[in-house]
């Protein structure tokens, strides 16, 4: 499943390049935050405190990353 995938790489890497609709995102863990931005916009980020948290609040074209699960393939 993509969402126990994501969660594994983020444990083992700190960091998981996802793309979702046909866009490219990194998400990465500091030192208290877990950190997502657009691979075309750097320095947009968005800070969550859990990995949860960010796959339940993040919106891509107002939908939640947890929503559209389905349609996320992990690069790397």
């Amino acid at each position: 499943m993509v969402l126990n995938e994501i969660k594994e790489k983020l444990a083992t890497n700190k960091k998981v390049q996802i793309k979702i609709y046909s866009l490219d995102y990194t998400i990465e863990e500091q030192t208290d935050d877990i950190v997502i931005y657009a691979n075309l916009y750097p320095k947009q980020k968005s800070f969550y405190k859990t990995i949860d948290e960010l796959l339940n609040n993040f919106t891509i074209y107002n939908e939640s990353i947890i929503e559209n699960i389905d349609r996320v393939t992990i690069l790397n």
